[in-house]
This record gives structure tokens, sequence and C-alpha cells, in this order.
């Protein structure tokens, strides 16, 4: 049973406690409220006017800690959009209505006896730091920020509600919320835990979101702050969302050669975290180190120009269910275990065989299994190749597969640019000019619609045209962005 105090209370009495710093901690989301949340909070406030009663905005849990000149820290572990945009609500109310501003800046918005945070009563991540300090300052800030957008959102509302700012102010009064407070004591539950049975409950947050709280939430502020400059904050530069998740999962299955489902990724990465004692730093610094491999593969910027080559064709593929393996292979480089040529000709075996599956049409959902294995390295035994080869002798297809294949399938309607894939690949192995894929367009000899020269010309020209119109054999590449005239 976990230690943790929790009630209802007025939004009022949580934000009046004297020398209080809310803390959004700094591996916490961005402030991203955007109209549709802040026309609902101010819809809330009418209704609590309207009706002169209490109204529930919601939940906020935090931990407590000690700071300095016996002043409270409240570390906010869920709704901090919401508090932030109480106090941007607060904040334009008291910019309008004269008559209350002293007492709202001094008892609900600033600590007048606490020098810390500028005496500002919520101290934001950094990102928004800037913005808030102008807002609450009365300065201003030119850069986009939701900041100052909804702030200016709610000056605007206050004014064209017809409503006098001191009604508004105390009917502020009415806000209800729930808090959940826990502390920093031996023995007291995880704040992680609390964290994930909100996720659980509806809390939008990515598998990325979840595995930098589980990294970064038991810390104190200071170590907090220093990994995730560090670290997160680095890896996080290298990614997308969704980018991000796919890192994860890829990094999770090199680790433990285990297939792990998307929706698994956080289960996996804590059950990995714990499974080999990790502490976050040690955890956060061997993220970093994998996360440049895998952004040096999406961007195919690596030190080697020939291995940039498979990287480019695996992606147009789009058949990075191979990352896992590269991974490994590049911190194996990196660590002196094989050197580059041995690397691009590992690599290469698993490019050739990647698009012959494709080529002939074979299945590929048992390329996972065959990736997982590999990235097994113990059980090579140091013979990388040999160990590639026999994971892949079953189900590679021949030349004599690949010859037929390319004879009779319709590239052309593959997907994955497959046509002009084999055509690029083609010309980068006639020549050393670099051939700018995007740039490529592939054509037909005999074009798609024939006109009656061809039709005169070719005996069964439409039927021969069905049939292999489409094999490689009648496709071109072009570097001109037009229409060749048949």
């Amino acid at each position: 049973m976990f230690k943790l105090k929790a009630d209802s209370i007025n939004l009022f009495d949580f934000l009046g406690n004297g020398k209080t710093i809310f803390e959004i901690p700094v591996f916490q989301r961005n402030y991203e409220w955007g109209k549709p949340q802040c026309e609902q909070l101010f819809s809330d406030l009418l209704t609590a006017e309207k009706e002169d009663q209490d109204h529930f905005i919601g939940a906020v849990v935090y931990v407590t800690d000690s700071g300095k000149k016996m002043s409270h820290i409240y570390r906010i572990i869920d709704g901090q959009q919401r508090l932030m945009s109480l106090i941007l609500l607060l904040k334009a109310i008291s910019d309008i209505d004269a008559e209350n501003k002293d007492e709202i800046e001094e008892q609900y918005l600033t600590n007048k006896y606490l020098d810390a945070n500028n005496h500002l009563k919520l101290k934001p991540v950094d990102h928004d730091a800037d913005a808030f300090f102008a807002v609450m300052n009365g300065k201003e800030y030119n850069n986009p920020s939701k900041v100052v957008e909804n702030y200016n959102y709610f000056k605007k509302r206050i004014t064209d509600s017809g409503i006098n700012t001191p009604q508004l102010y105390e009917s502020m009064d009415h806000f209800a919320m729930v808090y959940i407070e826990l502390t920093n004591d031996p023995g007291d539950e995880n704040p992680q835990i609390i964290f994930e049975s909100l996720n659980s409950t509806g809390v939008s947050l990515s598998a990325s979101d979840l595995v930098r709280n589980f990294l970064l939430m038991s810390l104190d502020s200071e170590n907090q702050a220093y990994l995730y400059k560090e670290y997160w904050i680095k890896i996080e530069q290298f990614f997308t969302t969704n980018a991000f998740t796919e890192f994860l999962r890829h990094y999770l299955i090199m680790k433990t050669h285990n297939l792990v489902k998307r929706n698994k990724v956080y289960d996996t990465y804590k059950n990995y975290f714990h499974t080999h004692n990790l502490d976050s730093e040690a955890a956060l610094a061997d993220l970093y180190k994998f996360a440049k491999f895998y952004n040096e593969m999406l961007n195919c910027n690596t030190e080697s120009s020939e291995f940039n080559k498979i990287l480019r064709h695996v992606n147009v593929m789009e058949s990075k269910v191979i990352y896992p393996y590269f991974l490994m292979l590049l911190e194996m480089r990196q660590n002196s275990e094989i050197d580059w040529d041995k690397l691009i000709e590992l690599a290469h075996i698993m490019e050739s065989y990647l698009f012959r599956l494709k080529v002939c049409r074979h299945a590929t959902n048992g390329v996972n299994r065959i990736v997982i294995a590999l990235c097994d390295k113990d059980k090579a035994k140091s013979d990388l190749q040999k160990n590639e080869i026999y994971k892949l002798n079953n189900s590679f297809p021949d030349d004599s597969d690949l010859k037929n294949s390319l004879l009779e399938v319709n590239l052309y309607k593959q997907r994955n640019n497959l046509a002009k894939l084999a055509l690029v690949v083609l010309e980068e192995n006639r020549t050393r000019e670099t051939i700018n894929f995007d740039n490529a367009q592939v054509e037909h000899i005999m074009p798609q619609r024939l006109n009656n020269d061809w039709r005169l010309e070719v005996k069964n020209a439409d039927k021969i045209n069905d049939q292999l119109g489409g094999t490689i054999g009648n496709l071109t590449l072009t570097m001109y962005n037009q229409e060749i005239e048949q």
C-alpha cells in the first residue's frame, strides 16, 4: 500500500500557499494547450459565474520537496498544462482588474518574500520560461509562443464577455480540483507508478514520454536538469515522436533479442532497465549513443559513403526492420570489433536479401525473426558473416529466382519505387557518378499508352505491353523532369 495524500481543494487555497514554487520538471512537455482547451477553460469559468457554485476542473499530481528559506517545492507530475493556463487566466484578469490586481498578484501569482524564480510561483520548463517571465512582468515577447498566445486569448475573452472582472475573479473561487501529493521520503511510492496509473486512464503520452519520465522523475532537480540537458534533449532533437518510439523499439530488439510490439515499448524498456540493474545516467548515455547511430541511418550520413548508399537503398525499400542489426554492427565498429569493410560486406548481403525478397514477391514476415537472431552476436562465435549466411540460407532467393522474376514481374507497379531503385542501382554500378534518387524518373521504352505506329511496328503490341510493359527490360531512367516524346 503506497503512501500519499489526496483530497479536493479550492484553486485559490492551492495557489495561495505561501513561499511555494510550482515547478514543472525540465523533462515535462512544453506548454501545448491550444485554443480549444482555452475555450473550454473559459467556458468553465462562465459556467461557474452563472451558476454561482463549485465547478470541478481536474486533478494535479505533485511531489513535495523543501527549498531554500523555508520554501516549498511542488514538482508537478500531472496537470501542468491546466495549471499554467489557470495562472495565465489569473494574470489576464489581474491586468484588467485594477481593483484586485495587487491582491491577485501578491496572493496567487508571486512569492513576495521569496527571491527564487524571480518571485514567481510557477516555474515552467526552459522552453516556455522567457515567454512566461515576459507575460508575468508585462514585457513584450515577439517570438511564437503558446504562453503569449493564450494569455492574449484570455484577455480578449475577458473584455468581450461583458462581465466585470471582479465578478470573474470571484467566480474563479468556485474552481475546485483534486490534488495528489507525494513525497521523496524513502519507502513512499515511486511517483512514476502514480504517473503510469494516470496515463492508463486516458492521459495521452507516447512511449518516449513515458521512458523519459521513468528515467528522470525520481531524481532531484539538479540531476534531472543535468541528465535532461546532457542526454535527453540531444536525443529528442534527432526524432519526431513516431520516429523516437520506433528507435526505442529497434533499440530494445537489438538489446533483448526479442520481438517488441509497438504498444509494449515502455513496458519492455522498464523490464530491460531493471533486469540489467541500470541507473538513469548509464541508461541515458547508452540511449544517446545508439540514437546517434539511428539518426545517421535515417539520414544516411555515417562516416562511410558506401554504407550510406546501402542505407539509402534500405530506406527506399522501407525495410527499417533491419535497423536493430545495423545498430549492433555500428556499435561493434565503434568498439573496433569489426572494421568498415566487414560492416559493409555484411550490410550488402542484407541489402541484397531484402531486395530479392521484394522483387521475387516472397513473404517478408520472417525477416523480424532473422534480425532478432542476428542481434545475438554471442551465438555467432565471432564469425558474423558465416552466421548471417546461415540464418538467411533457407529464405534467400537465388540468382535463378531473381532472374526469372526480373523477366516476368511488373516491377513498375511494385511498392516502394522498386523499379526506380533497381535502375538506380544498375546505374550506380555502371558509373562513378552519384545518382540523385529523388530527381530520377522511370520511363517506359514501349509506352504505357500505345499509338498506331507502335501497333503497326510490333506484332501483338497490346498483349506484349500488358505482359512485359512494366518489367525491368522495358524501363529506363531519366534525370529530366519532363515527358519524353514517344
